[in-house]
Parts: structure tokens; sequence; C-alpha cells
């Protein structure tokens, strides 16, 4: 663990033997103004939900290679936790996504000697297929089939009548290999391309689907233009209709939003959801912007507040170990710390700020000139997807923060900034 999350955890409470414990319950509880009323129906629920950890949607964007060595601690640490299923890699075309032309190797390192979870990997054709096959330590081989043409081509390289040829012989290669399919129906929620989209057109998708034999069918919201409502009517239609299928969902959406769609699915009877922690992630072909995955956060604090179950296996403290690596490799997403001050948790947004703090203090002095506050703040903006200001706009920005007017920013000072910032970001959503 790094200085600055061991700083970061430690703050939490003036206790340090209670510190861990008073986080976790923050970002597991959840909480805050715009709670639902749950119906008690599905408030009694004791039913298991399955969660899928995504690392490998988590990392494939990012621009910089992760390290095999950080890979393997990282997903080393999720296998802990006691999640359903890891999506840890994909054997797929190493110059399309370079971040994952080390699963082999990482696959080769990881510890599977004391842990309940199966490990998912993505494959896009035959051959991906058959070197995923190879491996009696992967359950399970995940298919991305687009609803949208375009996102299709952009995907895979293939249309979708040649998208369906290659699920079909993804099925065989699974079936002999004693492996499960696990076919995701992209842009199942509808697609930024213009390409038709329809509820009618999702189910025409899983009905061929499901005479493959897929067992798993995800529906996907890969650039998360989702609904309730939307979500609400796919599931109720199509799980009652394809009993020996499981359905998951597979969400990517924005913080204040995620909550919401978790929770319509939940109701509408799904019980299996993708998710990685912090809602780190985003496909690098669906839009010039991405959008994360859902927090595995806020899935946690859906799930356990409608009175449904995670497994006796769930580790609440190996999960937040996992959220410390998280941070310690990966930083704190500006969709953390939305999510925490939307939560009105404080000291969970304190927690989050220190460690964008620690990582712009890169002289470790406790304070941040113009440079270090610059960096920081192109940093969060361009995880929000706004323009780059200007250099006069920053240091306006800085000479309001620097409230003793001496050029330096402390970190307090820093938080008043971060919430203001992060307040009016949300009342524009």
């Amino acid at each position: 663990m790094s200085p600055s999350v061991a700083r970061a955890l430690a703050s939490s409470s003036s206790s340090s033997s209670s510190s861990r414990v008073r986080l976790m319950t923050i970002m597991l509880r959840g909480g805050g103004e715009k709670r639902r009323n749950f119906s008690s129906s599905v408030a009694t629920q004791s039913e298991k939900i399955k969660i899928v950890e995504c690392p490998r949607d988590a990392m494939q964007g990012l621009p910089d290679f992760v390290e095999t060595e950080d890979k393997v601690r990282y997903i080393n640490q999720l296998l802990r936790v006691g999640y359903d299923t890891v999506d840890f890699g994909s054997f797929v075309s190493a110059p399309a996504v370079p971040q994952m032309r080390d699963t082999e190797d990482v696959l080769g390192m990881l510890d599977l000697s004391s842990t309940s979870s199966e490990l998912l990997a993505i494959v896009c054709n035959p051959r991906g297929a058959k070197d995923g096959s190879k491996f009696e330590r992967i359950k399970y081989l995940g298919f991305p089939l687009s609803v949208s043409e375009t996102f299709q081509q952009k995907n895979t390289r293939r249309d979708i009548p040649a998208a369906f040829d290659t699920l079909r012989t993804i099925s065989d290669v699974c079936k002999d290999s004693g492996q499960e399919l696990v076919t995701y129906i992209s842009m199942g929620f509808g697609n930024p391309f213009g390409d038709p989209y329809s509820e009618e057109i999702v189910a025409d998708f899983v009905e061929q689907v499901a005479d493959l034999d897929c067992s798993i069918i995800s529906l996907s919201d890969t650039v998360g233009c989702s609904n309730p409502e939307l979500i609400a009517r796919l599931f109720e239609r199509l799980i009652p209709a394809y009993p020996d299928i499981e359905f998951g969902a597979h969400f990517h959406s924005t913080s204040d939003t995620a909550n919401e769609k978790i929770r319509a699915a939940l109701d509408a009877g799904c019980r299996r959801f993708d998710g990685a922690i912090g809602g780190m992630g985003g496909c690098p072909f669906a839009a010039s912007a991405l959008v994360g995955n859902v927090p595995t956060e806020a899935i946690i604090s859906e799930v356990r507040r409608a009175g449904f179950s995670l497994g006796e296996g769930f580790d609440d403290g190996a999960f937040i170990d996992a959220q410390a690596i998280k941070h310690e490799l990966f930083g704190v997403a500006v969709s953390e710390l939305i999510l925490s001050c939307y939560l009105k948790d404080d000291d969970a947004f304190r927690d989050l700020c220190k460690t964008h703090f620690d990582a712009a203090d890169s002289d470790s002095s406790g304070y941040l000139d113009v440079a270090q506050f610059r960096s920081s703040v192109l940093q969060v903006l361009k995880e929000m997807g706004e323009d780059e200001p200007s250099p006069d706009r920053i240091e306006r920005i800085f000479d309001e923060t620097d409230a003793d007017n001496d050029g330096k920013i402390a970190f307090g000072e820093y938080v008043v900034a971060a919430r203001a910032k992060l307040e009016k970001r949300m009342s524009s959503l």
C-alpha cells in the first residue's frame, strides 16, 4: 500500500483501530438524500446476487501499459474478495488492445488455491477462443455480440452475420473444452451511431443466442445510455421467456445514475451484475469519451439495501484492501469523488481528496504550488470530459483557492475547492 493510501485510510477516523471499519461502512453502505422506497417483497429476499468484477474492462482502455506484476497483484487481491467471477483478461489482438497482451502471463501467476471465484476471459474470434480453451483455469469465455453494426465492426472487425458465425464456432469450442460461453449483447440499450435499435431487435438477438445453447447472456450498456424504464422492460420481458438462461447486466454509467440502473435490474429479476471498483473502465471502441463501468461499490450498496445476499464468502475487509491497491496503482477517479460527494460522505470524500492531493504533491511538502495545482486540475477535468481551461483561468482558480495568498494551497483548501467544483458538476447532471 502506498503511503498516500495508508494516510487516506488512517484519516477516516481518529482511532486507527476503527478507521478501516468506518471507511468500509461508508463505501459499502451507501446512502444519500435520494434513496428510493423499496417494496417489502424485495427487501425480504435472501437470494444470492452474483457479482462479476471486471479488472479487464477497467484496464483495457488505459493509455499506459499496466505492468504484469501490478495486474497480478491487483487481480490476486480481487480473488480474495469472494466475487462469483473475475473477468481478468482477454485473448484478442495485441495491436488492437495492447493492455491485454500479457493475459497468458497474468493467468500463469494468479493464485487460485484459496478462492471461490471463477475466471472469465473475453475472446473476439475463433483463434482467441482456441487460445483461451487451452486453460482449464478459465471457466468462462465471453464474446461481445453487438446490436449495433457500427460497433460490431469497430470491436471485432466483423459484421453482425459474421459475428453470429463466430459465436457458433466459439460455442462449439466451449462444448469441446468444457468451458461455458457468456454472450454479451453489446449496445443492448441503444447506440450513439444512429444504427437501428429497438427492444424487438434485442429480443431477436437473444432468441438466436438461446438457440446456440448459451446459458449466460449479459445485456450490455456499452456507452451508458440506458435508463431504468428500458432496463426494467427488457429484463421483465426476457427473464421469464428463457428460464434456463442466466441473464446478467453489464452497465456503463455516470456515478449519479448507476444506483437507479442497478435497482431497476434487481427489481426486474436480474441476479448477475458486472462492475469495477471505483467505476473504472470504458470500452475504447465505443465512443470518443469513455463511460466507466458501474462502480462495484454501488452494486454492493444496492444489493444489500434491497435485502439480497452476496454470499457468506464475500469478504468486506478483502474488498477494502482491493480498493487500496486500486487507488495505489490507478489513482482515484473523479467518478469516485463525485459519488462520495453525492452521498454526502464527508470522511470518504476527504480520503479520496487526500489521494488526489498526494499524487499532485510531488515534493511531499504538504502544499501545492500553481504548477502542481494545474496538473491536478487538468487530470480532474480530463476525467470529467470537460474542455481544458486556459492557463490564465487555472491561475485565477488557484488564486481564489489560495486563502492565505502565499502562493501555496494546503490540503484543507484543496478539499473546499474540490467540493465546490464537484457540487457544481453534480448540479449540471
